[in-house]
């Protein structure tokens, strides 16, 4: 259903490039004949009536002129039309779970973090990447803050559930927000010049002396060169008075260009902010989060649209010293440079404590439609349920990057803390799989993000996971002491009383048998003793033995296999109990490893 819509929506906009790509080549066409009759009357016209001839020159100027900012007008709705073409066509891989085309967001990756590495929150083939959409880096830091630090607040996670749900639906609101996004890709430096800019002193506005001389200089050299008109021997003052308002620009050359050089180049990524802010104010909401959000952007009056596209008109007048021409002209005549600092900092001495917020909301409302485009995306995926009577219980639970054809759900209830289940079973039967599985569904809803499943109900808790350990020969560490500082940080929080869900795969495996199994025994009932809450996947059936000693803590569930002969069968299907059938020495035969 969903494929049929992108397709729909892709054909739809191919058509409105095909008809905009048309009027702009007739634009051209008639901006072209226009320029040239312009041309062509003040030559011939000019013999018979000279006023006549400058009137119609004029006139078609105008026209000329109407033509060309028309022409820009589209040109900028053509690039539009390309970016939503864009936007679609990757949705439309979304659907086919190709994610290739999202940022992988592999500049959050931090292999100490409490479980985004084990998880694959961040990276290449990352829960991120098949979440972004964003198209701000504030946007994009917002993101990976969310899925890296989870809220805790069950009223704040259902308002995020209640935005994301409402904006699921703003299709052309969610796609004209990216698609203008899309226009300037800024880039860290952007922002940080941006704010370094902003939080630098102003230097002309407070200088009398200046903002008098921008005043007077510009009146006093126009006044002069206007009456050089009726008496040339005042011209050389107008001469004069050019140099030195040149001069005095030129004193402060270093500082001005610095300016221009920090502010000036953003100019692109100024309009595209305007058109992001706009995106937003335009827009009706209902949900709070939303509304809340728009109300920021729009504060005692304070619209940050209209701010925002101030800000770039005066940024826009600025660049005109980049001719060097004009900046001549422009400074000789009206001290342009100092005109445009003195705008800036009275701009920035105006707005500038009301952009954090600006860009905090705009930063919200770029990861909040990112995650309402995957709600769009999978509408078979629910909003699951913060309670505080069970600690985790989910029905058909599957992994959201795993493909629906493919995917198999499985049921799981942990009803109280301090209960554990083992899952064991053979090689490649799903244990790590469905752990990552229930890792990242609980981020998910703890980011109120839909979530995999056909019920899902789950305690707030802190998420904590030893499943990928690293060595580090930087660090002179081997697996096996990588894998105890993990372990040792586990215990040090659960014995300052932190709540932790946990989530551990085949512990301690960088030792022998014998070794594995005894610490691996101590360390869950430590876990146990520390009023520890989670799941292990472990091939250690002793471990599994555990349950005797803890009845009321530990419950045994494993993932079976079909051994048929030489064919193995896994349906990834969790059932009661502890395994009984293992298969690396049958996988071993049929990957040619050992032939007896």
């Amino acid at each position: 259903m969903k494929r049929k819509f992108y397709q729909e929506r892709i054909r739809i906009l191919n058509n409105r490039l095909t008809a905009t790509t048309k009027i702009m080549r007739l634009l051209s066409f008639t901006r072209m004949a226009t320029f040239i009759l312009a041309i062509v009357t003040l030559i011939y016209v000019f013999r018979f009536s000279p006023a006549v001839a400058v009137i119609s020159f004029l006139i078609l100027l105008f026209i000329f002129g109407a033509q060309v900012r028309f022409y820009i007008k589209k040109n900028r709705a053509r690039c539009h039309i390309e970016c939503l073409i864009d936007i679609n066509r990757n949705e439309f891989k979304a659907l086919n779970y190709n994610f290739k085309v999202f940022v992988s967001g592999s500049e959050y990756l931090e292999t100490s973090h409490p479980y985004s590495y084990d998880l694959d929150i961040f990276g290449e083939g990352s829960l991120f990447q098949s979440l972004n959409r964003t198209s701000t880096k504030v946007g994009k830091d917002k993101l990976a803050m969310w899925l890296s630090t989870p809220g805790k607040d069950p009223e704040y996670i259902k308002m995020k559930q209640d935005s994301i749900n409402e904006l699921s639906g703003m299709i052309d609101c969610r796609q004209d927000f990216h698609a203008a996004g899309k226009q300037y890709d800024e880039s860290d430096s952007d922002m940080e010049i941006l704010r370094k800019w902003l939080s630098e002193p102003v230097y002309y506005i407070n200088k009398a002396g200046y903002k008098l001389l921008a005043v007077l200089f510009p009146l006093i050299t126009i006044a002069a060169l206007a009456a050089s008109v009726i008496s040339s021997s005042l011209f050389s003052l107008f001469i004069v008075l050019f140099l030195m308002q040149l001069t005095v620009a030129g004193i402060r050359l270093g500082y001005n260009n610095r300016v221009h050089s920090a502010i000036g180049k953003r100019l692109d990524m100024l309009r595209k902010f305007k058109q992001l802010f706009s995106c937003i104010e335009d827009e009706g909401f209902k949900s709070e989060i939303l509304l809340k959000l728009k109300d920021e952007l729009n504060c005692q009056g304070i619209s940050a649209n209209k701010s925002i596209n101030k800000l770039a008109g005066i940024v826009s007048a600025f660049d005109n010293r980049l001719n060097i021409l004009a900046g001549i002209i422009l400074n000789g005549l009206l001290l342009w440079d100092i005109q445009c600092l003195l705008r800036l900092e009275k701009w920035k001495l105006r707005y500038k404590n009301e952009i954090p917020g600006w860009f905090d909301a705009l930063g919200e409302f770029d990861a909040l439609s990112s995650l309402a485009a995957y709600c769009f995306n999978f509408p078979g995926h629910i909003f699951a349920t913060a309670v505080d009577k069970a600690v985790l219980h989910a029905v058909n639970l599957g992994h959201p990057l795993i493909d629906k054809k493919e995917r198999v759900g499985n049921d799981i209830d942990i009803s109280h803390d301090n209960e554990f289940i083992i899952i064991t079973g053979a090689n490649m039967a799903g244990k790590s799989t469905f752990l990552r599985t229930i890792g990242v569904n609980l981020v998910l809803a703890m980011c109120g993000a839909p979530v995999c499943a056909e019920e899902f109900e789950f305690r707030i808790m802190d998420l904590f996971t030893s499943m990928r350990t690293n060595d580090s020969l930087q660090k002179h560490e081997s697996y096996f002491y990588a894998e105890l500082k993990r372990l040792k940080e586990l215990i040090e929080k659960l014995r300052k009383g932190e709540k932790l869900f946990i989530l551990l795969d085949e512990i301690l495996k960088g030792t022998n048998s014998a070794d594995k199994h005894k610490g691996s025994k101590v360390v869950l009932e430590q876990i146990i003793d520390l009023n520890g809450t989670g799941i292990i996947a472990t091939h250690d059936l002793e471990l599994a033995k555990s349950e005797e000693k803890y009845p009321e803590n530990i419950k045994n569930k494993c993932f079976e296999v079909e051994i048929n002969g030489a064919e193995i069968f896994f349906d990834y299907k969790l059932v009661d109990g502890i395994t009984k059938k293992m298969n690396a020495t049958l996988l071993m035969k049929q990957m040619g490893i050992i032939i007896k």
